[in-house]
């Protein structure tokens, strides 16, 4: 398996949704399934700064993106966290990856990509929906720490705790 990361194209964006869709029911991410408004303004963002996509021989089987963070409620707690005004995070964003090659390493290179970019040019952030277990544990494996769990705002009136997370940056 060679799997190349490159930068995403909008004429990437059918066979991402494509590919959201097929991994929505396990993974349930995003979590509101169907989505409410056209998917491809959820894969790409306004706010977003770069985004990629991992392809092998020719099929795209994941993406993530990197977005700059709103001067929200949200935003804040992750800037008091690194200390840092709001304007200096890199919140990893939209990443998945078809599940049914689960274990090929996948996500944990979209991630790692995703990851030294924000690492580079800021300080980097996510959230997660608290339930889902296996990102959770994903993350903190990778050295990723919960600073929140709050409700997400973007979902008003459900029960949906996330967790807020940053990556410490080393001493630099």
């Amino acid at each position: 398996m060679d799997l190349v990361i490159r930068d995403r194209q909008d004429s990437d964006l059918s066979a991402l949704a494509e590919l959201l869709g097929r991994q929505q029911p396990q993974t349930h991410y995003p979590f509101v399934w169907p989505f409410p408004a056209p998917i491809e303004g959820f894969l790409k963002r306004s706010s977003e700064l770069r985004a990629w996509v991992g392809e092998i021989d020719g099929e795209v089987v994941g993406h993530v993106s990197v977005t700059s963070a709103d001067d929200d409620p949200i935003g804040k707690s992750w800037a008091a966290a690194h200390g840092v005004d709001t304007s200096e995070l890199r919140c990893v964003s939209v990443f998945f990856a078809d599940i049914s090659r689960a274990g090929q390493g996948i996500g944990s290179r979209l991630l790692q990509h995703a990851t030294d970019y924000a690492l580079a040019d800021g300080y980097p952030v996510l959230d997660v929906v608290a339930a889902h277990e296996g990102p959770v544990a994903l993350y903190l494996r990778r050295g990723w720490q919960i600073i929140e769990t709050t409700q997400a705002p973007w979902h008003p009136g459900t029960d949906l705790p996330i967790h807020l997370m940053i990556l410490p940056r080393a001493a630099d």
